[in-house]
């Protein structure tokens, strides 16, 4: 690959992996919200004394816990994704090493 084609590879791929990364941040901060409310209507649900209120929190604590396993699958599918592209980004990195300072 070209020097010329190679940089803007990099950028791009140097971006891609700075959004991915934002991404997984936002999630796990998500996750960990989820699992404190989860944490929250548990307590809570000890103290219920009303049936549709012990209801309606068991509900939402089940909704919060489907969203994690959507964001746990989320992180997979990111972290996978990051591996690849840090490896591609790395042998790019190699290449344009290797055009730029040939060894003899």
């Amino acid at each position: 690959m070209a020097l010329s084609f190679t940089a803007p590879t990099i950028t791009r791929l140097e971006k891609e992996i700075a959004d991915i990364q934002k991404l997984v941040r936002e999630s796990e901060t998500k996750r960990q919200k989820a699992l404190s409310t989860i944490n929250k209507l548990q307590r809570d649900q000890k103290l219920s004394r009303n049936a549709n209120d012990l209801s309606n929190k068991i509900t939402r604590e089940n909704k919060l816990k489907k969203e994690i396993e959507e964001i746990n699958g989320f992180l997979k599918q990111s972290s996978n994704q990051l591996a690849d592209k840090n490896q591609l980004l790395t042998q790019l990195r190699m290449k344009t090493d290797a055009t730029k300072n040939p060894t003899k």
